[in-house]
């Protein structure tokens, strides 16, 4: 399980790697966060030892499969918790992005269940759609294995 100060590297990392499709520096990292570049590589030694980055001299970051699951998950919530927030709490659009930050975190299967199901289970966002096809990819990369699952 990730921190919330880890989930939110891991989150800017992967819009920063277009979806986790490139590599990114620890210079763009740190101006993105506005953090020192120190800092970053810390977090970076961290999220790769937990297997949602990886990291080469001179190439930069990337995000790992599993870490695009786990961003994609955090956006996905993220996104759910504006439209509650905008569609049963009467919140402006312009005033939930900070409370959702907050909320994104919350590791409550059964709640991230529910709240999907009051959505009514929105497949139309593009965080939604790139987790399925990643999901399928691993799945047939598994083979036989997956199917027993």
């Amino acid at each position: 399980m990730l921190s919330h100060a880890e989930e939110n590297y891991l989150k800017a990392i992967y819009h920063l790697s277009d979806g986790g499709d490139k590599g990114v520096s620890t210079n763009a990292i740190a101006e993105a966060l506005d953090t020192r570049a120190a800092s970053v590589s810390d977090m970076i030694r961290k999220l790769a030892l937990k297997g949602v980055l990886s990291y080469r001299k001179y190439q930069g970051v990337n995000v790992t499969e599993q870490g695009k699951l786990t961003a994609l998950r955090i956006i996905r919530q993220h996104r759910l918790w504006e439209v509650f927030l905008v569609q049963k709490l009467k919140f402006n659009w312009d005033e939930v992005h900070p409370m959702a930050e907050e909320l994104e975190h919350i590791q409550s299967d059964e709640l991230v269940d529910r709240l999907k199901r009051w959505a009514g289970h929105p497949t139309h966002w593009e965080p939604e759609r790139r987790a399925q096809a990643l999901i399928k990819r691993l799945l047939t990369r598994c083979g036989p294995v997956a199917d027993s699952l």
